[in-house]
Formats: structure tokens, sequence, C-alpha cells
């Protein structure tokens, strides 16, 4: 047609695409977007071990077909033949972002952080593995050898061979429905602030009826097994009933313990809410009914000036991060710093040195001391190892005896002797306090020996194994793991006692192999090692599975799921980071299996600890690592899963009408989602807060019940 504008070859693009640009870069430096030099192959690549992968758009092709298809045998050969070059080297370098701890007269391969053979700090030879420093957005961290994220992390290292060039997994987002959602604010609450100063007399006004409180005051000395560690049954019961006689004249420490105790009875006792119908505003009100009793014992810690000590004050303490810890799905630091503060306010009040040295202490009040003494100090060990870091006291420095296993109705405030401890073979309340107290002594040896700076024998790591053993044998029978099926019988919390245990035990093993395991070369003479870490995994494994089967909704320890909490899940992940690592150097080296489990076995396991993982993944960065360390295992074996292939199917699981995201455990702050970034959180503005959650107010009738 005349006069109308020439036909265009090819379509404009949208108006907010930017133009198309050569790319001069290689393809895995404009992945990562960093400097590239633009060298065959470039120096970026050959530092991370990727000459292999360095290569560069063809100039005809469109940018979606730029990126290689790298296999992901190709890549693990790359990896196995960069270690070995790089430990004959004298002078290796550090990779990007992680930087292994290195030895005195040792050599550090930059990939893998295991030092070359050579004589150590006390003349020995054996492989070191002293823990990492990880560059991430928010700082800095380190983390010892003995923690899961070493062994997750190498794995990490396979990531670019499964993404292709369109993943979204960095910008995905979730759209949550609008709903009311209480905000806990920042947490731990007593290191943050956000809460309002008011009087005792306020504090009191905010007490229920009594019946309610005698409610959740049973749910508590009958659901959790950290009682007996704290509070003596006859003496709380004499001091609750003089609290009713006159609530004023009670010391504020002591009301704080018991805004604690309703608080963690309440949460205890939310339902199942993926699970159990109605029970979304049944949710909603004990969440904020947990949010101002929680508030009320750091204003009675406050009020009480905690730092300078006194009665109650511990009690209290251990009560309050007993609730900051379970409110999160994963392991925060703050209730690790927290624990801190308890450590050195117990310390200053001599718990730390056995009563029998001062004359002053009672007997009665002696054996409480041993009893709370073992809590803070199984505490230390247990946030420790969550975080990757040493202990925060050393038992040279320390004479407290463990309890004597007694009833409350053996002794009380007049007893003037203690009488003779019970046998191991009669179970007590505290016996469980006191087995645990064993094994954490044992639990500070093994994690000395294994995450010592200095090199040891391989002599004295079997030494250690062997008397791992020995404890073990000598568990109270009460606490000897039994069948399932033949403890029908038995209180849900002992049977999650006995299988605590268990994996305890278990991880030890695994602490003390695991750098045997891990190196990058067959050694024939740590063949054991090797064999005893990956079959303690497995068993580890076993348990999950068999735990998150009975804490199901009208399963066998539905009533004891309070303690699928962090604490144990963190000893899934170091067993789910053995198997994955296992997987990985079987698909390079198949000659390195260990008899008696086969590849089969281990895949199985895998993907049903994948399904396992998926129910907190939209709570627990921790359970996100371990989906895609599983995933990446798999994929690179070519093992087909059940489980969704991408994370928006993954999230699409999740019920989020659920006002409070539960699946097995407690309620969590709905202030973020994942965002393919675990170092931050994502403000969804379609949650809103309810005013009581801002004001910290809530409604006399609520209160009141």
């Amino acid at each position: 047609m005349p006069g109308s504008p020439p036909t265009r070859q090819r379509p404009l693009p949208p108006p907010n695409r930017r133009r198309d640009k050569p790319q001069l870069s290689c393809n895995p430096c404009r992945r990562r977007k960093v400097k590239c030099d633009r060298q065959q192959p470039c120096r970026t690549c050959s530092m991370r071990g990727l000459a292999m992968a360095c290569t560069y758009p063809d100039a005809e092709s469109r940018p979606s077909d730029r990126e290689p298809v790298t296999t992901v045998q190709n890549r693990i050969r790359e990896l196995e033949s960069l270690v070995h070059v790089l430990m004959q080297k004298a002078a290796p370098k550090n990779p990007p972002n992680v930087t292994s701890v290195p030895q005195p007269e040792t050599s550090v391969s930059p990939l893998d952080g295991y030092p070359d053979p050579g004589v150590g700090a006390n003349g020995s030879s054996e492989p070191s593995d002293c823990g990492t420093l990880t560059n991430t957005p928010a700082g800095v961290n380190y983390v010892d050898g003995a923690h899961w994220t070493a062994l997750l992390d190498g794995i990490s290292e396979l990531k670019d061979c499964f993404q292709d060039t369109t993943d979204t997994g960095s910008t995905m987002r979730y759209t949550i429905p609008s709903q009311v959602v209480p905000d806990y604010g920042p947490q731990p609450q007593l290191l943050y602030g956000r809460f309002a100063h008011i009087s005792k007399g306020e504090i009191l006004s905010s007490l229920p009826a009594r019946p309610v409180v005698d409610r959740l005051i049973s749910k508590f000395f009958n659901t959790i097994d950290l009682h007996p560690a704290l509070l003596h049954s006859g003496q709380f019961i004499r001091q609750y009933e003089q609290f009713w006689e006159d609530t004023s004249s009670a010391p504020i420490m002591w009301v704080g313990i018991l805004f604690a105790i309703m608080s963690l009875s309440i949460l205890l006792s939310l339902p199942h809410t993926s699970s159990e119908p109605n029970s979304q505003s049944s949710d909603v009100e004990s969440a904020i009914l947990l949010r101002a009793y929680r508030e009320k014992v750091v204003q009675c810690l406050m009020l009480g000036k905690y730092t300078k000590g006194g009665p109650h004050v511990l009690q209290t303490l251990i009560l309050y991060i007993a609730i900051e810890h379970l409110l999160h799905e994963d392991s925060e630091f703050g209730t690790h710093i927290l624990l801190g503060v308890i450590l050195n306010i117990a310390m200053r009040m001599g718990y730390h040195r056995d009563p029998k040295n001062f004359p002053v202490i009672s007997p009665f009040e002696g054996e409480m001391r041993r009893r709370t003494w073992a809590a803070i100090y199984q505490a230390n060990l247990i946030f420790a190892s969550q975080m990757g870091l040493p202990s925060m006291l050393k038992d040279h420095q320390i004479d407290t005896e463990e309890p004597h296993n007694l009833k409350d109705s053996d002794f009380d405030e007049d007893t003037t002797e203690l009488p003779p401890a019970r046998p191991d073979s009669e179970l007590t309340a505290v016996l469980y306090i006191i087995t645990r107290t064993r094994v954490a002594h044992l639990w500070e040896e093994v994690r000395d020996l294994a995450t010592d700076i200095r090199r040891h024998k391989y002599d004295e790591i079997l030494a250690m194994d062997q008397k791992v053993h020995v404890h073990q044998r000598r568990l109270p029978p009460a606490f000897r793991m039994q069948p399932v099926g033949q403890s029908i019988t038995d209180p849900p919390h002992l049977i999650m006692q006995r299988i605590w245990l268990q994996i305890c035990f278990l991880r030890l093993q695994i602490v003390l192999h695991k750098k045997y395991f891990m190196t990058p070369t067959p050694n024939e003479r740590y063949s054991y090692s090797r064999n005893v870490t990956l079959k303690a995994a497995v068993e580890i494994i076993e348990y999950q599975h068999m735990v998150y089967d009975l804490v199901k909704p009208d399963a066998l320890l539905y009533d004891a799921r309070w303690k699928l909490s962090s604490v144990m899940n963190n000893e899934f992940m170091l067993a789910t980071g053995v198997l994955c690592h296992y997987m990985k150097q079987i698909d390079a080296a198949p000659q390195r299996t260990v008899e008696g489990i086969s590849i089969e076995d281990i895949k199985k396991l895998l993907i049903r600890s994948l399904e396992c993982w998926q129910r907190f993944a939209g709570t627990s960065r921790h359970a996100r690592k371990a989906i895609e360390a599983i995933r990446l295992v798999l994929k690179s074996t070519s093992t087909p899963t059940s489980s969704p292939t991408n994370a928006e199917d993954e999230f699409s699981q999740i019920d989020f009408q659920d006002p409070l995201l539960m699946d097995l455990n407690f309620p969590c702050s709905v202030d973020g989602f994942y965002s393919g970034d675990d170092s931050t959180t994502i403000s969804d503005p379609s949650i809103e807060s309810t005013p009581f959650a801002m004001s910290g107010f809530l409604p006399w009738n609520v209160l009141k019940g």
C-alpha cells in the first residue's frame, strides 16, 4: 500500500528489555556474575577447578542456548583431579567464600579443607578437620569440623551442574493468603528489647483464672522432661498454694516461672493444624496468649534485675530460653548467646562448684543446684554442637557432681542429709537428666578430640570409639532401645528419650570418624572409620523415618512430638550430609563402596528423607538445604523421585491457610518465605499483624479463659 511503512524483518523487543549485548565473559563467570579475564580457560575458572567448563558462547547462538551442558560425572572427575593436584602443591590457595583454617606445618586443599599427609603439631600424620569460615551476606561465619555443613558445603559445589539458564530459584516468590497472624517480634525477645516495661501489679493482673493455670501447670509437669532439673514438685506445689493466698507477696522471679510454665504448656498444646479440622481460630488465640505470656516472662526478668542472680533466676531463664528455642524450626545464634548469659550468671552463683564444698548450702538446695547445673551443662553442649562452635565450658573447671537418683518424695526443704541414691535400674523422673549428663560429658570428650586444632593419632580415635561403645552398654535398662512394637505400654516421652540417646551415640561415632570418611583418596587404614560413619548415618536416617511416622496425629508418639525440634533435626541433617557425600564419592569412584550397604538402599533412604524434610520446607531453611542436597545427589545418579522437582511444586503442598504454618512442631512467625537465599527472609505484606500482637495487650475475657 502506498505510503505504508516498510515491513520489519523481526519484531521489536519489549520496551523494558535491555539491548542485547555481546557476551565477552565465559559462561560460568557470567552465571556467577564474577570478573572474567576472557582467557581460555580464564583465571577464575582455573582457580575454581572449572577449566573444562570454561566455555564461551557461539556468536550465532541465542542467549538461551549459550550455557554449556556439563555432565555431573565430568564435574566430579574434575573435582577429584583438582584435589590430587592441589594436595601435591606446597602453597595452595583458598577458594572464594570458603576458607579452611590451616594447621601448623600442613598444607590445606582449597577445595575440601583436607591437609596433606604431613607431620602435624604432635608428630602425627593423621588428617585434620578443623572447621571452615564461610562468607555469607550476613557476614563471615565459622563452624567446626563436626558440623553438618562441612558435608553439605562440598556437595553444593555441584549445584551449577543442575541449574539451567532459566533458573528462577533466586527470584521466586510465594503468594500467601491474607490472614491474621500474631507477631512474635525479633527473637530472643530478652536480647532485642521489644516489650513494654510494666509494674508487678500489671503483670499479675494478666493472670487467667486459677482453673486455667491449674490445667497448664498439670500439662507442664506431665509432658516436659525438663521439670525435674528445675523444680522440686513438692516445693513448687507448696509455693503455688501460697501464691494464690496472696499473689502480691510472691517474688517477681517466681511469677516469671509461672508465666514461663504457662507459655510452654500452650506451646506444647497447639493442635496439628494441617490434619485437625477447625483449628484455625484456636491456633490464633493460643498463639496470641503465648506471645503475651512470653512477654510477661521477659518483664519479670527485667523487673527482677536478672543479671544480679538470686532465687528462681536461673530456673526462669532456662524455661524462657526453652520457649525461644522451641519457637524456631532451626537453631538460632541468638539463643546460643542467651545461653552464654545464663552460663555466666550460673557460674557467678557458684553452680559449677559442687555444693559439698560449701556448708552454707543445705542438702536440699545443693541437690537442686546439681540438677539445674546438669540442665545448663547439657544445653551448652547441644547448642554449641548446633552452632558448630566450641563448648563454653571445660570439665577441668567444674567439679559439680551429677544429681542423685532420687524421687522428689525422698527429700524436701527440711532434709538434713540426703538418702542414698536409688539404683539406675529404678526409673525416676530425674534418671533421664542423670543419664544425659553422663552422655554429655562423653560428648564433650569426643568433640574436643574430633575438633582439636592439633592432630591426633588414629589410635586415639579408635580408643575413644571403644569408650563410646562402653558408655552405650552402660545405659540404664529403662533407656536401652527396644522395638517400638514392644514399647506400646511405655509413655511416649520415654520412647522418645530412648530414641534420642541412641541417636546421640550414633552421632558421636560420626563425629569421631567423619574426617577419615571424607578423605579424598582411599586408604585401607581408615576402612573401619568409613564403615562406622556410613552405618551410623544409615541408622540415624532410619530413626528419622520412624520418628516422623510416629509423631503424626493418632500415632504412638504424637504427644511427644515437641521433642522433634531443631535439636533432633540437627542430627538428621548430619546423617543426611553423610549419605549425600557418600553418594557423591561412589558416583566418582565406585570401588569405594562400603560392604553390606547397597547404593540402592541409600537411594531409598534419601528418597524417603526427602519426603520427611519437605514437611518443614516452608518454615525451615535447614530443611530446604537438605532437600537441595538430596535432589542434587539423586539427580547425579539419575534416580527418579516421586517428590516435586521444583520449589514451586514443593511449596504448593504446604497449606498456607494454616494460621501458623505448623506441621509437627510449634508456631512460627510468618514473617518471611524462602527466596533462594537462606541468609535473608522476605516480608510479606499480605500477612496482617493483629493489633493485640503489636501492643502486647489482650482483652480481659481472653486472658481469663
